[in-house]
């Protein structure tokens, strides 16, 4: 068992200042009675059991945490006598050969520990309790070791699912919207296929700037809204003048942190949904503010709205929702409902965080 020596040191200390307090105890107890001229015996005794008392604390500690009393503790409490009882004995050898070699260099003649056969059980009883202490120690920092072990694995575990949940959902995310684009580009194919050609070349941008995110979870607002212009820019080419997209973004939240492809399927539902009309144009607002704490996205269109009923969500308005639930949970809020004046209102609502360092 390696034991630093930062340790090594903070021990030394810790069993220098017991050793000083024993000696002033039993040194003012002398003095109390008359008896003088014990300062140096005083102190080699208590000092030499406490140095005593570190030289053996590293097989103490191994006992400890080898045989620790959790489940098996019968087992454990046995063990534990016989250290006990293993203690005493090297700890009251050690007191008695240290003593004996120092008392005559200090000039104090040889030193008489008595009658070695009484000596060690009468010692067993102060070494019991600080042995007992030491393995009360153990157990307790063990204990909260394991804990804290446990915690952490489970933190980790947790953003592992969180992280599997996500990219799952991002996968998700990918085919859905090439499969509704490809299909989108498809309907044209025949009838314009010139228009079907910058589609697909729309796409092709819009596939780059998926790629070159890397699989982030989060990406500046700035580049989020980006990407979604390209797709804005493919509808746009399908329905040539019928769609107009304006954004009002504040430019301080131009680095704030945002889900990666988060307004898409929004954007594609009131697109889908705004343009049920054969002839009447969709307009439709993005807009992104700060409310203290929080980022805040309002999508909005003038199309036919909801006609006061519930919205049955579909796959990309799910996706949103389990996206925000895994990333933020109860922290972040999603609401799709009528607009004032009518058409669709999306509003979003995420803690607000700057990105590290704008994306271009």
């Amino acid at each position: 068992m390696k034991i630093r020596a930062g340790t090594i040191a903070l021990l030394a200390a810790l069993f220098t200042a017991i050793g000083l307090l024993f000696f002033s105890y039993h040194l003012l107890d002398d003095l109390a009675r008359h008896h003088g001229g014990t300062a140096l015996p005083r102190f080699i005794e208590e000092m030499t059991g406490a140095y005593a008392a570190v030289v053996i604390l590293p097989i103490v500690l191994w006992i400890s945490r080898r045989f620790p009393l959790g489940r098996h503790w019968p087992a454990a409490l046995v063990v534990q006598f016989g250290g006990l009882v293993l203690y005493t004995i090297v700890h009251t050898t050690l007191m008695a050969l240290s003593r004996a070699a120092l008392f005559p260099l200090a000039g104090l003649g040889s030193y008489n520990y008595g009658v070695m056969l009484y000596r060690y059980p009468m010692e067993a009883s102060q070494d019991a309790i600080f042995y007992s202490i030491t393995v009360g120690f153990v157990y307790v920092f063990s204990r909260l070791r394991i804990a804290r072990e446990a915690e952490v694995q489970a933190a980790k575990l947790r953003t592992e699912l969180t992280r599997a949940q996500l990219d799952n959902l991002r996968l998700q995310l990918h085919p859905h919207f090439l499969f509704n684009t490809l299909n989108a580009v498809s309907s044209v194919m025949y009838e314009d296929v010139a228009k079907a050609d910058t589609m697909l070349a729309q796409l092709s941008d819009f596939l780059r700037m998926v790629l070159e995110s890397g699989g982030s979870d989060e990406v500046p607002l700035e580049r989020e809204l980006a990407v979604e212009q390209t797709y804005v820019a493919i509808m746009k080419t399908r329905f040539e003048n019928r769609l107009n997209v304006v954004l009002e973004v504040e430019p301080q939240l131009r680095d704030a942190a945002v889900p990666f492809m988060l307004l898409q399927p929004l954007l594609e539902n009131s697109i889908k949904h705004g343009l049920a009309s054969d002839s009447a144009a969709l307009d439709i607002e993005i807009q992104a503010h700060r409310e203290r704490d929080t980022t805040v996205i309002a999508i909005r269109d003038n199309g036919i709205g909801l006609g006061g009923k519930a919205v049955a969500e579909r796959h990309g308005l799910r996706n949103v929702r389990s996206r925000l639930a895994n990333m933020y949970g109860e922290a972040a809020a999603f609401c799709l409902g009528p607009a004032s004046g009518g058409g669709t209102l999306a509003r979003l609502t995420i803690p607000y965080a700057a990105t590290p360092s704008r994306q271009s």
